[in-house]
Protein backbone atom coordinates (compact mmCIF):
# COMPACT_ATOMS: atom_id res chain seq x y z
CA UNK A 1 0.00 0.00 0.00
CA UNK A 2 2.79 2.36 0.71
CA UNK A 3 4.23 1.79 -2.69
CA UNK A 4 1.14 3.28 -4.08
CA UNK A 5 0.33 5.99 -2.12
CA UNK A 6 4.42 6.64 -3.26
CA UNK A 7 2.98 6.58 -6.82
CA UNK A 8 0.15 9.01 -6.15
CA UNK A 9 2.33 11.31 -4.83
CA UNK A 10 5.07 10.69 -7.52
CA UNK A 11 2.18 11.09 -10.62
CA UNK A 12 0.40 14.30 -8.85
CA UNK A 13 4.06 16.06 -9.34
CA UNK A 14 4.54 15.27 -12.23
CA UNK A 15 1.05 16.61 -13.47
CA UNK A 16 2.07 19.68 -10.87
CA UNK A 17 5.09 19.98 -12.77
CA UNK A 18 3.72 19.21 -16.71
CA UNK A 19 0.82 21.88 -15.69
CA UNK A 20 3.44 24.75 -14.32
CA UNK A 21 5.50 24.09 -17.27
CA UNK A 22 2.46 24.32 -19.28
CA UNK A 23 1.18 27.35 -17.43
CA UNK A 24 4.89 29.43 -18.10
CA UNK A 25 4.86 29.13 -21.61
CA UNK A 26 2.84 31.80 -22.94
CA UNK A 27 4.75 34.01 -20.67
CA UNK A 28 7.63 32.74 -23.19
CA UNK A 29 5.46 32.79 -26.35
CA UNK A 30 4.15 36.45 -25.56
CA UNK A 31 7.72 37.75 -24.33
CA UNK A 32 9.35 36.26 -27.74
CA UNK A 33 6.41 37.82 -29.64
CA UNK A 34 6.78 41.18 -28.11
CA UNK A 35 10.81 41.00 -28.41
CA UNK A 36 10.18 39.76 -32.19
CA UNK A 37 8.45 43.40 -32.40
CA UNK A 38 11.09 45.56 -30.34
CA UNK A 39 14.30 43.85 -32.37
CA UNK A 40 12.56 44.95 -35.62
CA UNK A 41 12.34 48.46 -35.08
CA UNK A 42 8.57 47.95 -35.02
CA UNK A 43 8.10 48.20 -31.41
CA UNK A 44 5.60 46.82 -29.19
CA UNK A 45 3.01 48.92 -31.10
CA UNK A 46 3.51 46.17 -33.53
CA UNK A 47 2.50 42.73 -31.34
CA UNK A 48 -0.71 41.73 -31.70
CA UNK A 49 -2.50 38.53 -30.44
CA UNK A 50 -5.98 38.12 -32.07
CA UNK A 51 -5.98 41.84 -32.70
CA UNK A 52 -5.19 42.35 -28.89
CA UNK A 53 -1.78 44.47 -28.10
CA UNK A 54 0.74 41.41 -26.76
CA UNK A 55 1.68 43.82 -23.48
CA UNK A 56 -1.88 43.76 -22.07
CA UNK A 57 -2.66 40.16 -23.16
CA UNK A 58 0.75 39.39 -20.72
CA UNK A 59 -0.84 41.71 -18.15
CA UNK A 60 -4.46 40.09 -18.65
CA UNK A 61 -2.42 36.94 -18.32
CA UNK A 62 0.05 37.38 -15.53
CA UNK A 63 -2.85 38.47 -13.69
CA UNK A 64 -4.80 35.58 -13.51
CA UNK A 65 -2.26 33.63 -12.76
CA UNK A 66 -1.51 35.24 -9.91
CA UNK A 67 -4.91 35.58 -8.76
CA UNK A 68 -4.66 31.43 -9.09
CA UNK A 69 -1.67 31.08 -6.94
CA UNK A 70 -2.89 33.51 -4.59
CA UNK A 71 -5.51 30.96 -4.22
CA UNK A 72 -3.63 28.08 -3.97
CA UNK A 73 -1.69 30.00 -1.01
CA UNK A 74 -5.19 30.60 0.68
CA UNK A 75 -5.62 26.89 0.47
CA UNK A 76 -2.20 26.16 2.05
CA UNK A 77 -2.34 28.94 4.88
CA UNK A 78 -5.71 27.02 5.75
CA UNK A 79 -4.13 23.86 5.58
CA UNK A 80 -0.76 24.48 7.36
CA UNK A 81 -0.51 27.27 8.73
CA UNK A 82 -1.77 28.05 12.40
CA UNK A 83 -3.21 31.17 14.67
CA UNK A 84 -1.50 34.52 13.09
CA UNK A 85 0.75 33.18 10.32
CA UNK A 86 -2.40 31.52 8.79
CA UNK A 87 -3.66 34.86 9.06
CA UNK A 88 -0.81 36.84 7.75
CA UNK A 89 -0.25 35.04 4.85
CA UNK A 90 -4.26 34.86 3.89
CA UNK A 91 -4.34 38.26 3.85
CA UNK A 92 -1.42 38.33 2.08
CA UNK A 93 -2.67 36.05 -0.41
CA UNK A 94 -5.92 38.52 -0.67
CA UNK A 95 -3.29 41.72 -1.41
CA UNK A 96 -1.57 40.40 -4.11
CA UNK A 97 -4.55 39.26 -5.71
CA UNK A 98 -6.14 42.25 -5.73
CA UNK A 99 -2.53 44.22 -6.77
CA UNK A 100 -3.55 41.44 -9.81
CA UNK A 101 -6.77 42.99 -10.32
CA UNK A 102 -5.45 46.59 -9.83
CA UNK A 103 -2.83 45.88 -12.87
CA UNK A 104 -5.75 45.42 -15.13
CA UNK A 105 -7.13 48.73 -14.36
CA UNK A 106 -3.55 50.10 -14.41
CA UNK A 107 -2.73 49.93 -17.92
CA UNK A 108 -5.69 52.07 -19.00
CA UNK A 109 -4.43 55.19 -17.12
CA UNK A 110 -1.31 55.95 -18.57
CA UNK A 111 1.16 54.43 -20.57
CA UNK A 112 3.74 54.55 -16.93
CA UNK A 113 1.23 52.72 -14.95
CA UNK A 114 1.87 49.86 -17.60
CA UNK A 115 5.40 49.41 -16.44
CA UNK A 116 3.91 49.35 -13.01
CA UNK A 117 1.33 47.02 -13.33
CA UNK A 118 4.00 44.40 -14.86
CA UNK A 119 6.19 45.48 -12.32
CA UNK A 120 3.37 44.46 -9.46
CA UNK A 121 2.65 41.42 -11.09
CA UNK A 122 6.45 40.46 -10.95
CA UNK A 123 6.56 40.97 -7.33
CA UNK A 124 3.37 39.42 -7.05
CA UNK A 125 5.58 36.13 -8.26
CA UNK A 126 8.13 36.95 -5.91
CA UNK A 127 6.13 37.26 -3.20
CA UNK A 128 4.04 34.38 -2.94
CA UNK A 129 6.98 31.95 -3.82
CA UNK A 130 8.21 33.38 -0.27
CA UNK A 131 5.24 33.44 1.64
CA UNK A 132 4.82 29.41 0.27
CA UNK A 133 8.10 28.81 1.47
CA UNK A 134 7.70 29.96 5.00
CA UNK A 135 4.35 28.25 5.27
CA UNK A 136 6.05 24.90 4.05
CA UNK A 137 9.25 25.42 6.30
CA UNK A 138 7.38 25.80 9.56
CA UNK A 139 5.17 22.97 8.66
CA UNK A 140 8.15 20.94 7.83
CA UNK A 141 6.82 19.67 4.65
CA UNK A 142 9.57 20.59 2.24
CA UNK A 143 9.32 19.10 -1.33
CA UNK A 144 12.82 19.41 -2.79
CA UNK A 145 11.10 18.24 -6.33
CA UNK A 146 8.70 20.15 -6.13
CA UNK A 147 10.64 23.36 -5.05
CA UNK A 148 13.08 22.88 -7.60
CA UNK A 149 10.41 22.95 -9.98
CA UNK A 150 8.34 26.24 -8.25
CA UNK A 151 11.92 28.24 -7.96
CA UNK A 152 12.55 27.19 -11.91
CA UNK A 153 9.28 28.64 -12.99
CA UNK A 154 9.25 31.85 -11.02
CA UNK A 155 12.69 32.46 -12.29
CA UNK A 156 11.51 32.32 -15.60
CA UNK A 157 8.15 34.22 -15.30
CA UNK A 158 10.00 36.85 -13.78
CA UNK A 159 12.69 37.09 -16.05
CA UNK A 160 9.97 37.54 -18.85
CA UNK A 161 8.54 40.29 -16.54
CA UNK A 162 11.88 42.24 -16.57
CA UNK A 163 12.17 41.82 -20.45
CA UNK A 164 8.52 43.65 -21.00
CA UNK A 165 9.40 45.84 -18.40
CA UNK A 166 12.78 46.30 -20.09
CA UNK A 167 11.35 46.67 -23.16
CA UNK A 168 7.89 49.04 -22.43
CA UNK A 169 10.48 51.52 -20.57
CA UNK A 170 12.42 52.05 -24.06
CA UNK A 171 9.10 52.82 -25.37
CA UNK A 172 8.09 55.60 -23.39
Amino acid sequence: MPKQESQSSSSGYHLTAFLGDLGSLPFTLLSLLMIKGYLSGAGLQSTSVLGLYAPYVFIAYSAVILSFLSGDLWATARGSATGSLATAVIILSNLVALSAWASLLLIYVAPILTVFAVTLLMAGFVSLLWAERVINKLAGEINSSYWSMRLRITILVVFWHIAVIFMMIQEL
